[in-house]
C-alpha cells in the first residue's frame, strides 16, 4: 500500500466532521460548495472504512511491543482546527473560500507529510485507538487498534498499511 495514499485517506477522513460543519454553515450562502464538501466528507469516511476492510485481508506479521504510548489524547489538539468554521468565514465570499482552502491545503500537506496519523477523530469515534509503539527492533510506528490497552512485551498481529503505520489484525 502506498504510504501517501494511506495518509491521504486518513487526512480526508479526519476532517470529514469539519467538512460537514462548514457545509452546514455555508448552506445558505453557497449550496454547490456545501454539497461538494458534504460529498467529500461522506466519501472520505466510506473510503476509510473500505480501505480498513480491504487491508484486513492482507497477510499479517507479528510485532513484539517493547514500548507503548497511547496517542488518543492528541485528537484534542486537533480540535482547534475545527474552530475554523466558527470564525467569520463566508462561503459566498470568494476571498474567504480561497483563504479557507489555502489553510486546509496547508494543514493537509502537514498531515500527509508528517506523523499526524495520531490525530483522526473519526477513527476514535468508531472505537479505534491510536498507539505509538516501539517494536523489538527499535522501530517506532503508529498502531491503529480496537483495543484500548496494549501491554509492553505483548505480541501483536499487525498489517502494515503504510510507512510507520500498522493496523492490528482482529
Amino acid at each position: 500500500m502506498p504510504n501517501i495514499l494511506t495518509r491521504l485517506i486518513l487526512f480526508l477522513s479526519s476532517y470529514a466532521p469539519l467538512f460537514l460543519i462548514i457545509a452546514m454553515r455555508g448552506w445558505r450562502h453557497s449550496r454547490h460548495l456545501a454539497v461538494g464538501l458534504a460529498i467529500v466528507a461522506v466519501l472520505s469516511v466510506i473510503v476509510l472504512f473500505a480501505f480498513l476492510h480491504t487491508v484486513r485481508k492482507l497477510s499479517a506479521g507479528n510485532a513484539t511491543v517493547s514500548a507503548v504510548k497511547s496517542r488518543d489524547g492528541d485528537a484534542m489538539s486537533y480540535i482547534v482546527t475545527y474552530l475554523l468554521p466558527f470564525l467569520a468565514v463566508k462561503l459566498d465570499d470568494p476571498a474567504d473560500v480561497v483563504s479557507l482552502g489555502i489553510v486546509l491545503f496547508v494543514i493537509g500537506l502537514l498531515y500527509v507529510n508528517s506523523n499526524m496519523i495520531y490525530t483522526n477523530p473519526v477513527l476514535n469515534i468508531v472505537g479505534y485507538h491510536i498507539f505509538e509503539i516501539e517494536d523489538s527492533d527499535g522501530k517506532t510506528t503508529a498502531l491503529i487498534s480496537k483495543r484500548s490497552y496494549i501491554r509492553t512485551g505483548s505480541d501483536v498481529e499487525v498489517i502494515s498499511i503504510g510507512d510507520y503505520v500498522l493496523l492490528e489484525k482482529i
